[in-house]
């Protein structure tokens, strides 16, 4: 019985002085916060640490990014501390605050004469090739599938046609010729559209040529202006 009493006391004790020693971590904006390094993450830049908030431990963690020092026992010890504490986990925190880097948004690149007029010859490039398919298309639409349709064939010993299959058949091959043809027009009007990206590619490439160029030659250095 004595020695679980002297056990229990050295550690209540150990506690005590776990939770007595304080790490330090100190803002660049001048916040410092006295608690319990747990982990300091260096690929992620990431500080985890034991905070008490209300009477409440709490496992957090700040990026290094708003971090100006911090001293901690090392990471031997910080497991032992947490797990004193009364820490569940020390891999997962909450958010310090508004202590977390943000990556800013890059910039949008402004793309060059050179780039923009590389991308309108592949707009026009992609409008050729749409409209090849649609004029190949309406051909097949309508001059081989109309070929594939048996015409109506003769009846009795008259030998006439049934007046509703011809009709049909002509309504057929009329709807496959203006579908066919229909998509041969849409697929010129395709193609032609694609011109004005190769205009727009050509002036694109003259503006590039534009400007000031140093050349070197047996006099020394030349400027060229071109417009």
């Amino acid at each position: 019985m004595k020695i679980i009493i002297i056990l229990s006391l050295i550690f209540a004790c150990t506690i005590t002085n776990a939770q007595d020693r304080r790490d330090t971590i100190r803002m660049k904006d001048g916040t410092e916060l006295l608690c319990r390094v747990l982990r300091v993450s260096v690929p992620d830049s990431v500080i985890q640490f034991c905070i008490r908030e209300n009477g409440e431990l709490k496992v957090k963690k700040v990026q290094t990014a708003y971090v100006d020092s911090y001293s901690w026992p090392g990471k031997e010890e910080a497991a032992r501390y947490a797990k004193m504490l009364g820490a569940k986990s020390i891999r997962d925190g909450e958010i310090y605050k508004g202590y977390w880097y943000i990556q800013p948004p890059s910039p949008n690149h402004e793309l060059t004469s050179t780039e923009m007029a590389a991308k309108e010859v592949k707009k026009a490039k992609t409008l050729v090739t749409i409209s090849f398919a649609t004029i190949t298309a309406g051909l097949v639409t309508a001059i081989l599938v109309p070929k594939l349709i048996n015409p109506p064939s003769l009846h009795g010993s008259f030998y006439y046609f049934d007046p509703e299959e011809v009709k049909k058949y002509d309504n057929t091959i009329k709807a496959l010729h203006i579908a066919g043809y229909g998509a041969v027009a849409a697929g010129i009007a395709i193609g032609v559209s694609s011109l004005n990206h190769l205009t727009k590619a050509k002036q694109l490439r003259r503006e590039s040529g534009k400007g000031l160029t140093l050349s070197a030659n047996r006099n020394g250095l030349c400027l060229a202006f071109t417009f």
